[in-house]
């Protein structure tokens, strides 16, 4: 089974057990944390970041690529990436039917233990919806990754020109 397959089937599993977990109020405390998530942005090594800009005459968004690395034993749950360069980062596959359910993949990702997960042009990454121009004219750009039991690592992102 594909690595990709397994992440989703993995994600779902995971999501399926956060509901039956009792809900937490707003200002986790440790010692509600969430058994084996506590330590994500540990676990989690994320390279090769870069927002890759449309060609200034087609009418196409920035894509945002990445690597995340699990170096732990334990399964871990993707709920969030963000960007002051972009109103909204969603799922896309270059090719595949992109419906709602991928454009949200990136909110229930899970990310099996040991695994790299590469996300790339040719086949799952981010696009950037309603760019703000003014952040994607900088050499790089912060982009915020957030784990389930609340913990969060934040990486430095290269924008790449259109190449002509």
């Amino acid at each position: 089974m594909k690595s990709c397959c397994k992440a989703i089937l993995t994600s779902l599993a995971l999501l399926s057990l956060t509901t039956l977990l009792p809900a937490h109020a707003e200002d986790n405390h440790a010692e509600q944390a969430i058994p084996g998530q506590v330590d994500a942005q540990k676990d989690i090594t994320i390279s090769d970041g870069a927002f890759h800009m449309p060609a200034a005459q087609t009418q196409g968004l920035p894509e945002l690529y990445f690597t995340l690395t699990n170096n732990s034993h334990s399964t871990h749950l993707l709920t969030s990436v963000t960007s002051p360069a972009c109103k909204q980062l969603v799922g896309y596959h270059t090719d595949q039917e992109n419906t709602v359910g991928m454009r949200h993949l990136f909110q229930h990702l899970a990310l099996p233990e040991a695994t790299t997960l590469v996300f790339s042009s040719a086949g799952y990454h981010m696009l950037c919806m309603e760019p703000v121009a003014q952040v994607l004219s900088q050499p790089n750009v912060q982009v915020s990754f957030q784990f389930l039991g609340g913990s969060g690592k934040s990486i430095s992102a290269t924008i790449i020109p259109a190449s002509h």
